[in-house]
């Protein structure tokens, strides 16, 4: 192969490689909304922290807000659960399951939206999601474009 080809090729795999992040995803990942107790909450603030303590030589993100897992939500702590994984854009790996619907399948998890230039978290709520984003993607949740932290390890 010529030189030329593999520069062409390096220099089309570092650019199209890694685009997707700053891409966003516009599905709405929030199934619903949760309320984290308050152990939940300062797990989710001590994640954020060691993110932005682990990442703080990145350039800034394309979004003020970062979106991490604050916990595990059970089927049951779910009110009318089934209209809302119907009526989800993002629900396709419950789905994914075939004939075997039942809430065992279900994987759902509490996002928190963290606003950097607020140094808080946006509201005492998170948003349920099921099928989660790549992490350090950009995501939406409600009214929310964040880019996805999950636990910040």
């Amino acid at each position: 192969m010529k030189p030329s080809h593999l520069l062409m090729l390096g220099w089309c795999a570092a650019l199209f490689g890694c685009s997707h992040f700053d891409t966003v995803d516009n599905r709405d990942h929030a199934v619903d909304i949760y309320y984290p107790n308050t152990n939940e909450i300062r797990l989710a603030q001590d994640r954020v922290a060691r993110y932005r303590q682990d990442n703080s030589r990145r350039p800034t993100s394309a979004t003020p807000y970062l979106a991490v897992s604050a916990t595990r939500v059970l089927a049951y702590e779910i009110q009318d659960l089934w209209p809302k994984l119907i009526n989800s854009e993002t629900t396709a790996s419950f789905f994914a399951h075939g004939k075997r619907f039942t809430y065992s399948n279900l994987d759902a998890y509490c996002i928190m939206i963290y606003d950097t230039a607020a140094n808080r978290f946006v509201s005492n709520h998170g948003f349920v999601t099921v099928d989660l984003p790549p992490r350090g993607s950009i995501a939406r949740w409600d009214g929310y474009v964040a880019r996805y932290i999950g636990t910040g390890y």
